[in-house]
């Protein structure tokens, strides 16, 4: 009886599937899978848009009232050494959170840009004309490269359909934004 066990599921498994357990197994999960990471990026930006909307106004005001003050201090007679060196500290301290906060920005337009990349697949995916035609992933293709903004993330895209490894791609972008940011101090 386990012979035949055997036998019979060896049996199922050697039959192809059918056209709906290929687009069971393969489309449809695919794309809940899609519209669920879409959904959690969603909610990451949006829980976080307000605080940190909130947090670089107050350091945009803190950085305006610590030049007033540090220029005021500059001109007063006597005012030691040390509070304008603190002054000075402060101040450069406060200019590093605001640029923080413009990296936040940026990370923001990127993730903005995966959840509009995923949806533009998710359509795709979900008609079965679009799905199998060349020209609809090319004009997928083309509608992602174009909403992005940073040269950069153009060159990763460019990168990634010419068959790079991801990894590879991302060691290429890290090495060269690191010599950029080195020998450029405008972050944008």
């Amino acid at each position: 009886m386990a012979i035949s066990n055997a036998g019979t599921s060896k049996l199922k498994m050697e039959l192809p599937l059918s056209d709906a357990d290929v687009d069971w197994c393969h489309i449809q999960e695919t794309t809940k899978v899609l519209l669920l990471a879409m959904a959690q990026i969603e909610l990451s930006l949006s829980d976080g848009e307000h605080n940190v909307t909130s947090l670089g106004a107050l350091f945009t005001d803190m950085a305006m009232h610590l030049e007033g003050m540090n220029s005021y201090l500059t001109q007063v007679e006597g005012t030691p050494f040390e509070v304008l060196s603190h002054g000075e500290n402060l101040a450069t301290a406060v200019n590093e959170g605001v640029v923080a906060f413009q990296f936040y920005d940026r990370v923001s337009q990127r993730l903005q840009h995966v959840i509009m990349g995923l949806a533009l697949m998710e359509e795709v995916l979900s008609s079965q004309k679009q799905r199998i035609s060349p020209e609809s992933w090319k004009k997928l293709q083309e509608e992602i490269e174009g909403s992005y903004s940073l040269d950069c993330e153009r060159k990763m895209f460019n990168l990634v359909l010419q068959g790079v490894p991801v990894h590879e791609a991302l060691k290429l972008y890290k090495d060269q934004h690191q010599v950029t940011l080195k020998d450029d101090i405008e972050l944008f």
